[in-house]
């Protein structure tokens, strides 16, 4: 079995677009962590029913914290909010 690419990825929005993600990071063992973040508790829920993550949190800093890998898949309007929020703690040379 090959090591992961990354070993922390952070998923910042969880809807079809974030969970067709991790369920493909999943399926091909693309991250040692998955970390998942939205602002919907119900929607959190849902992730953590559906195994999506390795971690789960409404706080999207915490999710990003020493990912090596930051994916943000909300709607375009919350995109720049999002960075804004995130921004501060994202790791040195994350992408």
């Amino acid at each position: 079995m090959t090591s992961p690419m990354f070993e922390k990825i952070a998923l910042v929005g969880i809807g079809l677009i974030g969970s067709s993600l991790a369920r493909v990071i999943h399926r091909e063992g693309l991250a040692g962590h998955v970390a998942i973040s939205t602002r919907s508790e119900t929607t959190l829920a849902r992730a953590k029913q559906l195994g999506l993550g390795s971690s789960y949190t409404t706080d999207a800093k915490e999710a990003v914290g020493d990912a090596d890998l930051v994916i943000v898949s909300v709607p375009v309007g919350s995109s720049g909010e999002v960075a804004e929020e995130i921004a501060p703690a994202l790791k040195p040379g994350a992408i």
